[in-house]
């Protein structure tokens, strides 16, 4: 008895924790349609401690993201303002974002109250395209909705801010293929932050 109300206790501990993170008062800066979904995170990440950066990961998810059997299931741009220079190229990214989507899929299973379930790891594959402009593909398995492996398709750019004096990193992912439009409405995603 007093091992399940120690559970009991540490989850909800844990719940407060995760509310209070997810719900503060920082205003997104991404501009796109009120129908994609808003949210801002603080560093360090609650899922991705590993990620030792400061700052912000600010989040827009198309109407359907959490739709299995939707256009834009998965599509999503995040943007991280960061305080200092992340120095990223391409095997960099490819750590980042193992750390990142195995830590979210985590997270996923313990809300999902599988405590005990084996994760399979996220295997990314991202190559430099241009200046600062990286493209890829990230493989990892889906512990929100589908229940399974599936395959995104990522662009990221990063860039100096110097009116903020901030460093960004932009990420465009979905598991649609680059002509498809959706990949249109997330190029189209803006920032009012002013860098020029």
């Amino acid at each position: 008895m007093k091992i399940v109300l120690f559970i009991v206790i540490v989850i909800a501990i844990g719940a407060g924790y995760l509310y209070i993170r997810l719900h503060n008062n920082i205003d997104n800066v991404l501009i796109a349609n009120d129908t994609w979904r808003s949210e801002v995170l603080e560093f360090p990440l609650i899922f991705a401690g590993d990620l030792d950066y400061q700052g912000e990961e600010h989040i827009r998810f198309a109407p359907g993201w959490g739709e299995k059997n939707s256009e834009d299931y998965f599509s999503y741009v995040f943007l991280w303002i960061l305080e200092e220079d992340p120095n990223i190229n391409a095997s960099e990214l490819e750590r980042i974002m193992e750390i990142y989507f195995d830590g979210l899929m985590g997270t996923g299973a313990i809300t999902n109250l599988n405590f005990f379930k084996k994760i399979p790891e996220t295997k990314s594959s991202i190559q430099q395209t241009a200046n600062n402009t990286f493209e890829g593909s990230i493989e990892m398995y889906d512990e929100f909705f589908k229940k399974e492996i599936i395959t995104l398709n990522a662009k990221i750019k990063s860039e100096y801010c110097p009116h903020q004096k901030k460093y960004l990193v932009w990420y465009y992912v979905s598991p649609q293929e680059k002509n498809h439009p959706i990949w249109n409405q997330l190029m189209n995603i803006h920032t009012s932050t002013k860098c020029h």
